[in-house]
């Protein structure tokens, strides 16, 4: 019998990124445990790093992009809506007016089926554009599904749609949410930022004053 090879361990490098990836340590230094003055903590590089970071900006950035690419998808479902709310046998300019009715003596069944002709078609649009009541020329309507099943076939998709279209604007809140909690949260670092590095001057203000007398 041949001997069992070992078995490999698995490796998580990726090969566009550095090697191990993720790296097993921050890429910055060590944050120290407590600082006992503004100027320590102002000069520690981890803190510097830490509040001069522009990963909030990227996030924002990215956040941003997102919710682009949302609206590019929202105008599709728009221009979709419309077009299947367009009546593919009604002509361009033509306006759906029921034609005034003549006063005509008798009301033969000519008649009657006349005014019918002329009555509007009360049938949604989007059944006319896939909803299929005879085969086309060259085929045979034993090849189509009775209309019940393309009827309910349409409304499952209609009802998808509606779904995708009410996801992608909870989607976009969302995702506005977050870009405003984005903007707050860097709002509040920088005002910290600021006070720290006024304090870590103020105390090195006093301590030259103090060196000097």
């Amino acid at each position: 019998m041949l001997p069992q090879r070992k078995e490999e361990s698995a490796s998580f490098t990726l090969p566009h990124l550095r090697s191990p990836s993720p790296p097993l340590v921050a890429p910055y230094p060590t944050p120290t445990t407590q600082h006992l003055s503004y100027t320590s903590f102002v000069m520690d590089k981890a803190v510097t790093t830490s509040f001069r970071s522009r990963l909030l900006d990227e996030l924002e950035h990215a956040t941003n992009g997102l919710v682009e690419g949302e609206a590019t998808m929202r105008r599709a479902l728009g221009r979709l809506w419309q077009v299947m709310s367009e009546d593919p046998d009604r002509i361009a300019g033509e306006n759906s007016v029921v034609p005034k009715r003549e006063d005509e003596e008798g009301d033969s069944q000519d008649e009657r089926e006349r005014r019918l002709a002329r009555a509007p078609d009360l049938t949604p649009a989007v059944h006319k554009l896939f909803i299929t009541a005879g085969a086309p020329s060259g085929y045979e309507m034993s090849q189509f599904p009775h209309q019940d099943l393309q009827l309910d076939s349409l409304e499952k998709s209609l009802a998808t749609l509606r779904e995708l279209q009410d996801d992608g604007r909870e989607y976009v809140e969302r995702l506005e949410e977050i870009r405003d909690g984005l903007g707050d949260v860097r709002t509040q670092r920088g005002g910290v930022w600021d006070l720290v590095r006024r304090k870590a001057i103020k105390e090195l203000q006093d301590t030259a004053s103090s060196a000097a007398l």
